[in-house]
């Protein structure tokens, strides 16, 4: 559960209790109904059922913004931020913060040591606001996890268990049995009309003036990667060999053993792999020193008969353990695609003997050309054939043109691994044929057989083009 979920789940269930305790108030007789409960912003008097006072007790609400705070922080690192607070109550007030656990068990608790409150102490009287300063530092060798505390203002908490039956005239809507609210070890039981509102207590105190601290400490890296994935076309009866940079980060030894793995859980394809784990070879160090940079070679040797496509993942097994998300995986699709050997026919008439020009093209992906070493990307081209009534036509190639997308260093790839090569890369492009003949009336057919590539366009104009 999110911490934005568990705040929200707490609210909720505040306000149901609220509404469900004050629904029979409002058709009870009034000398039935005495009672005062003290609100945020102010005390205001209310009728309300006999006896709840021992559930609810008689506090003040002050105001405290904001009431609740989130952080992300590597170990060795901190943050600071203000809290207010101002005193809504009759008196005087002596304020002495203090971290203590939250009211649930769902998140570790904020070790008390990596928070400091200022001032530590104060004294406020009746409608001042005062400010604090909370700094949050998390050591260098904490662990890595989400961690909840309340920042308590004062010493007020609501009951430990709630164990006195509160009447309600039926269930709340939409719920005819268990209403549970998530993250604070608590239900609500409602079965029928005419039955009792029940509650249990909180494992630890629950504040009534405090803040919600949440600190999230995400896992140190141990190592990057040029890339975390390798996406690419192959061919029958060809080996593709890609190397892949990868760089310690961890500042100490890092030992790994790569193993191949598939998607299992969230494969749902019935189609069969077009070949099989054992036809992909990983080799790489089995020890990476700090700081250092080692390649990982991967070597796909395509089997005359494959088709289809293959997906799956590299696990590193970093130091032997299991992946607390220190490691990043790769993530390898491959899609088995044969040169076609038999041309594309398109057939159309005209009525003009207007010229013709036919534009061919196609978008070119470059994305895996700096971790393929082979083999080399071949050029893209076309062989365009045209005849009108059964008679073939000179074609004249009038213009060949290549367009694409580059990025400054450090885009597509960290700018550690780019240090030896270009200092810019290209992952999309296009190229283009255009052909030009004369035109006449009759039946046409054009017929293109693309080489090197997946897919193409085409474009027949009629008459002078633009």
């Amino acid at each position: 559960m999110s911490k934005s979920t568990a705040l929200k789940a707490a609210s909720q269930f505040f306000s149901l209790l609220f509404c469900l305790i004050l629904l029979p108030a409002a058709f009870a007789q009034p000398e039935e109904l005495n009672g005062t409960v003290i609100y945020e912003n102010g005390t205001y008097e209310r009728n309300i059922v006999p006896g709840l006072e021992e559930i609810y007790g008689n506090y003040t609400v002050h105001d405290i913004k904001p009431d609740y705070y989130s952080v992300d922080l590597m170990p060795g690192e901190y943050e600071t931020f203000n809290v207010s607070f101002r005193n809504e109550g009759n008196e005087n007030l002596d304020i002495a913060p203090k971290v203590a656990a939250p009211s649930n068990d769902y998140y570790d608790v904020v070790n008390e040591s990596w928070i400091t409150i200022l001032p530590e102490n104060v004294t406020l009287s009746p409608g001042v606001e005062q400010n604090f300063t909370i700094e949050v530092s998390v050591p260098e060798d904490a662990e890595s996890g989400e961690y909840e505390a309340q920042v308590a203002f004062t010493n007020d908490t609501y009951p430990e268990k709630y164990d006195t039956p509160v009447y309600i005239q039926e269930p709340a809507e939409g719920y005819d049995d268990y209403l549970y609210t998530e993250g604070y070890d608590d239900y609500l039981y409602t079965e029928g009309y005419d039955d009792y509102l029940y509650t249990e207590g909180y494992s630890d105190p629950m504040y009534v003036n405090a803040m919600q601290l949440w600190v999230s400490v995400p896992v140190r890296p141990k190592l990057e990667l040029q890339t975390s994935y390798v996406s690419d076309t192959v061919e029958p009866g060809k080996e593709y060999i890609y190397v892949i940079k990868i760089k310690n980060v961890a500042g100490k030894d890092v030992t790994i053993d790569p193993k191949l793995m598939k998607y299992e859980i969230y494969d749902y394809s019935f189609d069969e792999p077009s070949f099989s784990d054992d036809t992909i070879e990983i080799s790489a160090p089995s020890t990476i020193k700090a700081g250092e940079i080692a390649n990982m070679t991967i070597r796909v040797p395509v089997p005359e008969d494959a088709s289809g496509s293959y997906d799956a993942y590299i696990e590193m097994n970093a130091d032997g353990n299991e992946n607390d998300g220190s490691v990043p995986q790769i993530s390898l699709s491959f899609t088995v695609d044969k040169q076609p050997t038999r041309p594309y026919v398109r057939t159309f008439n005209t009525t003009t003997a207007d010229p013709i020009t036919i534009e061919v093209s196609a978008e070119t992906f470059d994305q895996d050309e700096s971790v393929r070493i082979s083999p080399e990307k071949e050029e893209p081209s076309f062989e365009i054939n045209l005849t009108c009534n059964s008679s073939p036509v000179n074609l004249t190639l009038v213009k060949a043109a290549e367009s694409g997308t580059v990025y400054s260093q450090g885009y597509i790839f960290p700018i550690w691994a780019t240090e030896n090569s270009s200092s810019y890369q290209s992952d999309s492009g296009k190229y283009t044929e255009t052909y030009r003949t004369a035109g006449a009336i009759g039946t046409w057919e054009l017929t293109i057989l693309s080489k090197n590539i997946n897919s193409f366009d085409y474009l027949i104009t009629v008459g002078e083009s633009e």
